[in-house]
């Protein structure tokens, strides 16, 4: 089995805390795919909080006897993108990509280049994003070996010669069983003290045909906060933080399914999924703030409606 990108490392326990939830959201998907072969996907939410409400549009259009896949996309904040990619072609495992964004009302342009190469040893991934400062690089591997998973990423400021990112992992998978470890350095120089150092660790299991679970543990120093806070929890208040989370997944019947997390910060998720006729799909959502059960606390609601033909 090859070994995952480094972006998917640690991402089955991580797919536990997030897959199913839409807190605060009420969200619309739609997939849908023309005789000719061009699939559309169009999805708008709507923030309860703030009311502000963001959709998009894309197509894609895959030429399968030359491993080609056109993208094009637009989202509400009027920005269109384009994307072009090319697998398995040139070098059986190699990806390349390419995508352009633009902005037509700051006429802002970004772009980049991207190349992917796997096989059962390594998976190897190599970004470059242009902007308007300088092209930001990226580079990682992952190599795998009888199950053990060891990987590293950095990142590259070209234009002021930074050194932005510096992460490791290990970790090990077995079939029903992940173990997921990493130490991460993100800031705007390697000697920069005022950077943001990220441990972390998670475990993934599948008990069964049914039931999985997930534990995550991320340590930040340096005032670093979760990509998600609902998914842990602040431990203190200064220049650290410890963040810790318990989720699970239970499958009722083919067609339900009941999602349930808590997290240090005494925030508890729960989820239920019911496919209601074949291409049509709820979720629904609720966040509790078990510290202000008493009163009106930062309890949120959330509704996604999945429909595909």
């Amino acid at each position: 089995m090859a070994p995952p990108p480094y972006s998917d490392l640690g991402k089955k326990a991580q797919d536990v805390f997030n897959k199913g939830y839409h807190f605060g959201l009420v969200k619309l998907d739609i997939k849908t795919k023309s005789a000719s072969g061009v699939e559309f996907a169009t999805g708008g939410s709507s923030n309860q909080e703030s009311g502000k409400v963001a959709g998009s549009l894309e197509t894609k259009y895959k030429v399968k006897d030359y491993g080609l896949t056109f993208t094009e996309k637009w989202t509400t904040d009027n920005t269109l993108s384009t994307e072009m990619a090319v697998q398995d072609q040139l070098v059986p495992g190699l990806k390349l990509s390419s995508a352009l964004n633009f902005a037509p009302q700051t006429g802002q342009k970004t772009g980049n280049v991207k190349a992917a190469y796997v096989n059962k040893q390594v998976a190897i991934n190599a970004d470059s994003d242009f902007r308007a400062d300088g092209p930001i690089v990226s580079a990682s591997a992952v190599v795998g070996y009888q199950g053990w998973l060891a990987g590293y990423l950095a990142g590259y400021d070209v234009n002021n010669k930074k050194l932005t990112k510096s992460n490791f992992a290990l970790g090990f998978t077995s079939g029903d069983f992940t173990l997921h470890s990493n130490v991460d350095w993100i800031g705007n120089d390697a000697d920069d003290q005022s950077g943001e150092a990220h441990y972390g660790g998670s475990i993934y299991q599948a008990v069964n045909a049914k039931l999985e679970y997930g534990i995550m543990v991320d340590w930040f120093n340096g005032g670093g906060e979760s990509d998600d806070k609902e998914n842990s929890g602040d431990g203190d208040n200064g220049g650290s933080k410890t963040l810790f989370g318990v989720g699970a997944q239970y499958q009722l019947d083919p067609d339900a399914s009941l999602r349930f997390k808590v997290n240090s910060n005494r925030q508890i998720g729960l989820g239920y999924q019911q496919r209601l006729r074949e291409g049509v799909t709820i979720w629904l959502s609720a966040l509790i703030d078990g510290k202000n059960l008493d009163q009106a606390g930062d309890h949120k609601l959330g509704f996604a409606l999945e429909l595909e033909a």
